[in-house]
């Protein structure tokens, strides 16, 4: 798969294709099914298949600060999209000038004349353009009037609730961690390089791997089970703590996630390792001295344990 940055890039696209477009926040399983009936649809047809996507998200160019939280950055979402053996990511930049663009005008400068579209995949409620003033009814008209053809895929529902970016983002909010991995196809996890920290869990003898958090991450700050992966595929099972360290010096107050892995030593510093998020254990507290820390710790690893089954 190839990442193309911007629409001016896209003369890198010179065949007939195959398209879905929407944010794919989280690359949950109703975007999973988008990307099955795109590569199908491109495999049968023999059309380029292409992936659109928007950064900014659209929401968090609009409103800013208020804008709904990111299930998955950019990097991991393009990871999780690679495995669907697609052709392109045609990522384009939302600005001032895109959002002014109308429905008609992205489908025809955009999607007819400059990726020659023959299929568009879409979900049953998606919405695009100035003021989302385009909707399937548009792409049925425009596409009988430019010859291609629209694919709507129906939403998917597990349990009864909607597979949907901002439903997985309500479970993770609520600690339901569960109902979030049912509703993404896969456990809750987060990415990220292993980075130096301040030691502090080492005084204490529960030395842990760090990991940079975005300041907007869904999860509540709290100590969770935890298993990861590292080198690829080698794992691990362990504890972790998401926060920003109230107990000690953290001035600059940035959201880590830390975790402490049961009997095993390794050095992972500088390494990419994935974080799987199976149950939280207990909110964020504040000690007041290292012993009230390693106390609470050893507790919360029995807990944990006793949750995993290890003994």
């Amino acid at each position: 798969m190839k990442i193309i940055r911007g629409i001016h890039n896209i003369k890198e696209i010179n065949s007939d294709s195959v398209i879905t477009i929407g944010n794919f926040d989280g690359v949950h399983l109703g975007h999973q099914e988008l990307f099955f009936n795109t590569y199908k649809i491109g495999k049968k047809y023999k059309l380029s298949t292409i992936i659109i996507l928007f950064e900014p998200q659209p929401l968090e160019f609009l409103k800013k600060n208020n804008a709904p939280i990111r299930i998955t950055q950019f990097r991991e979402k393009v990871q999780r999209i690679a495995s669907y053996n697609l052709n392109y990511i045609l990522c384009i930049r939302f600005n001032k000038s895109f959002e002014c663009l109308s429905a008609e005008d992205f489908i025809i400068n955009i999607l007819i004349n400059k990726l020659n579209v023959k299929f568009i995949v879409i979900g049953d409620d998606f919405r695009f353009g100035f003021q989302k003033n385009g909707n399937i009814n548009l792409l049925k008209k425009l596409g009988n009037k430019y010859q291609f053809n629209v694919i709507k895929v129906s939403s998917l529902y597990k349990n009864n609730i909607k597979i949907s970016s901002t439903n997985i983002r309500k479970a993770l909010s609520e600690n339901n961690i569960e109902l979030a991995s049912l509703l993404l196809g896969r456990k809750f996890s987060i990415s990220g390089k292993v980075i130096h920290g301040n030691a502090i869990g080492r005084t204490i003898n529960y030395p842990t791997a760090n990991i940079l958090l975005n300041k907007n991450f869904p999860l509540i700050n709290g100590v969770y089970a935890v298993k990861i992966r590292y080198c690829s595929n080698k794992n691990a099972t362990g504890i972790s703590n998401i926060g920003v360290k109230p107990s000690f010096c953290n001035t600059e107050k940035n959201k880590l996630l830390e975790v402490y892995l049961f009997n095993i030593e390794i050095d992972l510093y500088g390494q990419d390792i994935e974080v799987f998020i199976y149950k939280k254990i207990r909110d964020e507290k504040i000690f007041i001295s290292k012993k009230e820390l390693k106390n609470q710790i050893f507790k919360d690893i029995v807990t944990v344990k006793k949750y995993f089954k290890i003994y």
